[in-house]
């Protein structure tokens, strides 16, 4: 007796899903040159958003060995559980606009009120060789 076996068809690929805006509620935190350094604290599970609204920023993360230095209208986000420690760098004021949300699978990040952000990669440099970013770096734009 033969039988035939018929494939079952592959199902249809579902279109994706357009990004999932977020409404993020965004604090300033003004930086005075020469002052000391702020620490923002970030809870397992919590994206944390930061986007340069004047000046130059330096961000450092506990536990990572590189700085970050953002300049007007960049971003870059981060992975909780995370101690980042923030200044204005040089001796001009700077502005950093700083949220938090939980972590959402397709969410789109607005950016921050009253900035215009500008699409700007930091990558550390000893990552830029193709090395994958360690736990807490998430992006940069």
């Amino acid at each position: 007796m033969n039988s035939l076996h018929t494939p079952t068809p592959p199902s249809p690929a579902l279109p994706p899903q357009p990004a999932v805006p977020l409404t993020l509620q965004w604090k300033r935190q003004p930086l005075p040159p020469l002052q000391a350094v702020q620490v923002l604290d970030f809870r397992a599970g919590d994206i944390a958003l930061l986007e340069v609204e004047q000046g130059r920023v330096w961000v450092t993360c506990d536990g990572l060995l590189e700085d970050y230095f953002l300049e007007a209208g960049q971003r870059l986000s981060f992975t909780g559980p995370v101690r980042l420690r923030v200044s204005a760098d040089g001796h001009r004021p700077a502005r950093l606009n700083w949220a938090q949300h939980r972590a959402v699978e397709g969410a789109a990040y607005p950016p921050a009120p009253a900035a215009t952000p500008q699409a700007v990669t930091v990558v550390p440099t000893s990552y830029a060789a193709g090395r994958a970013l360690p736990r807490g770096a998430i992006s940069a734009a």
